[in-house]
């Protein structure tokens, strides 16, 4: 692992120190967490997945291949009712081949970017975190949650979803639904039931405790612990790194 130097002004270095010290960590360790958080290494703790990162499609592109698939699913009569347009396709037929280009953005509403694979890495990178809590407060026993000396334990540590009125919370919402529906991380199935609107801001929490669950998982996984699973203090200490955790007056 190889250093590098970054010079800080005394205010910012002096907020650093605090907020390691708050975590009981190194700023060292801290800053990697924070980091990686933000950048492409959200993936600690499972085999990685394809390197797909580099694909992207235009919104021609997208649209053309979701065609191809309508036309596959037409094909062999499983194709939803609500998903042909008689009329808007034969006029579209028309349009493509007249050359009529004034008429192309008709053929092509949806101008929406969706999730990049960044995001969508965040994504899984945050139903991990919540599964990995999960089952340490589970491997604690009866009472786990209690054990947690963090005010509103459970709350704060089970997945909230994210706020629709954000846009790029909005499109994770609906991904974590997609993740769901196909059967990856089905434990979330009861949140997507509920309704995945936080009705407030959470991705800025999840990446703070991600800043501190990664460095404790990595060193986990790294050293090949048999039970992966996270004490009570540490997932005090995640649980803390949200915006407003309190402390309880209980010692570990």
């Amino acid at each position: 692992m190889k250093a590098i130097t970054v010079r800080l002004p005394d205010d910012l270095r002096e907020l650093l120190g605090y907020a390691a010290a708050s975590r009981h960590q190194t700023q060292s360790d801290y800053l990697r967490g924070v980091i990686e958080a933000h950048l492409d290494q959200t993936h600690i703790g499972r085999p990685p997945r394809d390197n797909t990162g580099d694909i992207t499609l235009t919104l021609v592109e997208r649209q053309t291949l979701a065609l191809a698939h309508l036309t596959l699913l037409a094909s062999m009569g499983d194709l939803p009712p609500d998903r042909y347009d008689k009329d808007n396709s034969l006029r579209a037929v028309e349009v493509l081949e007249r050359g009529y280009a004034g008429e192309y953005p008709q053929l092509f509403p949806q101008e929406e970017e969706g999730l990049s694979y960044h995001e969508s890495k965040i994504v899984w990178d945050i139903l991990d975190m919540f599964r990995v809590i999960s089952s340490s407060v589970s491997h604690l026993g009866e009472g786990g949650w209690d054990q947690i000396p963090v005010l509103n334990a459970q709350h704060l540590g089970t997945f909230q979803g994210f706020d629709y009125q954000i846009d790029v919370e909005g499109k994770m919402a609906e991904y974590v639904d997609y993740l769901v529906r196909t059967s990856r991380w089905a434990e979330q199935q009861q949140a997507v039931d509920h309704g995945l609107n936080s009705h407030s801001q959470m991705l800025p929490t999840y990446l703070s405790m991600l800043a501190v669950f990664k460095p404790l998982w990595r060193n986990k996984v790294s050293h090949g612990t048999s039970r992966l699973t996270l004490s009570a203090k540490e997932l005090a200490d995640i649980l803390l790194a949200a915006p407003g955790a309190e402390r309880t007056g209980k010692k570990l």
